[in-house]
């Protein structure tokens, strides 16, 4: 897999730039951190996971400082001392399904919402079960940063498909040549990045294994 300085490298060349005439290091890093960010919200391909603690009765948990400042969005709830994914619902919908006291309920938890962007709920409210819930979560991807001329940093993951920098690549051409005052050119590369690279991006993500090993041989999955 290229790494940011090869793709921006290549980047150059394709802007018959490789002097920095046009473009200085910190614009073509800043245009890259750009893309990884667009990729990121567009396909959400960057997943990860982390494990939270729960108190009695407590029925929110605050995930600010579990999950990182580029978290985006949870996207599923396991149990593994249960071995079962809690099911997605809203307040609004439990408002409405069950009735105005339902946040009172206390008893092993089967449905997870989230209430603003950092607090958790998990209904019913637990009470014996107080096991950790493993929380799967989309977040930005990490950023490359220019240091003297220097390009640190990878903004890459491992298990990201080989068309990823081509993704990047075709996002920067876009930006620059928008910037630069070449809008046919722009928007041709705007297309390819939209049309061609996008869907493979968005079928990693849809497509991903989100379900934990059973608890033991011959377990069902939930």
């Amino acid at each position: 897999m290229a790494t940011a300085d090869e793709t921006i490298a290549r980047v150059r060349l394709a802007m018959e730039d490789p002097s920095s005439v046009y473009f200085t290091t910190a614009d073509y890093v800043r245009v890259y951190n750009d893309a990884l960010d667009e990729i990121s919200e567009l396909t959400e391909v960057n997943e990860s996971h982390v494990y939270v603690k729960r108190r009695t009765h407590a029925l929110y948990t605050d995930l600010r400082g579990i999950l990182p400042p580029t978290f985006m969005r949870v996207t599923s709830v396991f149990n593994p001392h249960s071995g079962k994914w809690l099911n997605p619902t809203s307040v609004r919908e439990l408002d409405s399904s069950i009735g105005r006291f339902w946040e009172r309920r206390a008893e092993h938890s089967r449905w997870w919402f989230m209430r603003g962007l950092w607090f958790l709920g998990a209904y019913p409210v637990p009470s014996d079960d107080l096991q950790p819930l493993k929380i799967w979560y989309t977040a930005l991807l990490p950023h490359v940063e220019e240091n003297g001329g220097q390009i640190t940093g990878t903004g890459t993951s491992p298990d990201l498909p080989s068309d990823f920098h081509t993704a990047i690549e075709n996002y920067m051409m876009y930006a620059l040549l928008a910037e630069r005052k070449e809008p046919e050119k722009s928007l041709s590369f705007y297309q390819r990045f939209t049309s061609q690279v996008l869907p493979s991006l968005t079928d990693v993500a849809e497509n991903r294994m989100r379900r934990d090993r059973p608890a033991k041989m011959g377990a069902r999955r939930q």
